[in-house]
């Protein structure tokens, strides 16, 4: 998250009814954001070294272990390897493999198995191996995926330094802790957005494999559609179509069915705990349920919020800003639109700060993009707090401020991306006269 080191900013600065972009204030300099990340960086070992002792070497009861959610991943592949694939939708069948995996009591907020079956279908094999042994392979593939992404967002550097406040970023820390899938979904978004313009077709095959998690890819057809990228959508519907086709052959198209019913199910558990989850959901619904606000408001100021997220997509792509704002946009909308979001769902944050990052060295700033931008990165620390903090009823704010940091950037620059969008137009014409 080095603002100022690694890439090369023009000293040019540009006035806009929103402020002059400029450089970044002193307290976010190179040296001192290495600092910072060092110190978040020992918080993260810590606690991570915290959860193996009390959940492992000295087992506290409730305490878990590191891989506390893989171990559902783990029992419902070993229930989909040893009888019908619908037994992991079953939560009575899955909760004896998964509690003793978890050091968990029953417990009304364990989680039951709520994937989709193409998600089934790629952690079937986990079963195959131990469970620990399972998890460190799933979750070490999943960082080298991710980290290939962040390779092709900044470009290399020859102070390899700038890697620390990457690898200091909470989110991958509670990703870790958590074995979840979260390393997969943020590397299939990102490179599905850097193989966008050059590779339409690759692009919307690594979208269409979020179906693993679907309410991921909400946003990506608005994007689509509204920037007119027709390989591309075309490319994800296929790729969507022939992995849920490829899931039902080899699972069995009733797993779709008992997805289906399991949905509304894990919906009701959701709302019946809103008001009182550990450390809140990470949404707006979820912020005004801690609030005490009822379940119709609460989802009313969600939609509201949702909608103003979607017609910034819809804008800023539909008008062809720079690559690295259009990006941004698409996937903070993609963290505000869902109802239902998990700390380990705030490592897709890691993606519009590398590309703000980006676009900040090579444009200059606004002042309080920094402010913004470090208050993501360390929104994810939420996870470490006490339960009934219910801290994480600040994060949609922190998400959407960051939003507006990117909307924020793009007026500043409307008229550079006027000029930009039309040279392309008619570079299209050319190409078409041709």
């Amino acid at each position: 998250m080095d603002l100022s080191g690694g890439l090369t900013m023009h000293d040019n600065t540009v006035q806009s009814a929103s402020g002059p972009l400029h450089r970044p204030p002193r307290w976010l300099d190179a040296q001192r954001l290495r600092a910072y990340a060092a110190f978040v960086l020992l918080v993260n070992i810590g606690y991570l070294s915290l959860r193996i002792w009390l959940g492992s070497i000295d087992p506290v009861p409730n305490v878990s272990p590191p891989g506390w959610d893989f171990a559902v991943f783990w029992s419902a592949s070993w229930l989909a390897l040893h009888g019908p694939a619908v037994n992991a939708f079953d939560t009575a069948l899955i909760e004896p493999i998964a509690l003793p995996l978890q050091n968990m009591l029953p417990s009304p907020f364990v989680t039951p198995w709520t994937y989709p079956p193409t998600f089934l279908l790629v952690m079937l094999p986990a079963a195959l191996l131990p469970f620990q042994v399972s998890c460190i392979a799933y979750v070490s593939a999943g960082i080298a995926f991710a980290f290939k992404a962040c390779a092709r967002i900044l470009p290399p550097a020859r102070d390899l330094s700038w890697w620390l406040p990457v690898v200091a970023f909470p989110a991958i820390w509670v990703t870790v802790g958590a074995g979840q899938n979260s390393f997969l979904t943020f590397g299939l978004m990102g490179l599905g957005l850097v193989c966008l313009e050059r590779r339409p077709w690759l692009a919307g095959i690594l979208f269409g494999l979020l179906a693993i998690k679907p309410q991921l890819g909400l946003m990506i057809p608005v994007a689509l559609l509204f920037s007119r990228n027709w390989r591309t959508f075309l490319s994800a519907a296929l790729s969507v179509g022939v992995f849920c086709a490829l899931s039902g052959f080899v699972l069995g198209f009733g797993t779709f069915a008992r997805f289906a019913e399991a949905l509304p199910n894990f919906n009701q558990f959701v709302v019946q705990y809103s008001d009182r989850w550990p450390r809140g959901i990470l949404t707006v619904f979820g912020t005004a349920r801690q609030l005490g606000v009822a379940v119709p408001t609460a989802y009313l100021l969600h939609a509201v919020v949702a909608a103003l997220a979607a017609s910034a997509v819809a804008w800023i792509w539909a008008t062809r800003a720079s690559f690295e704002l259009r990006a941004s946009a698409l996937v903070l909308a993609t963290l505000l639109v869902p109802t239902y979001l998990m700390p380990y769902d705030l490592l897709l944050l890691g993606l519009p700060i590398l590309w703000l990052v980006r676009d900040g060295a090579r444009n200059g700033w606004i002042r309080g993009d920094g402010a913004a931008m470090v208050s993501a990165w360390l929104s994810p620390l939420v996870s470490y707090t006490p339960g009934n903090w219910a801290a994480g009823a600040y994060v949609p704010f922190i998400i959407f401020a960051l939003l507006l940091v990117v909307v924020r950037r793009y007026v500043a620059r409307r008229p550079e991306h006027a000029n930009e969008r039309a040279c392309t137009v008619a570079a299209e014409e050319r190409s078409s006269a041709r």
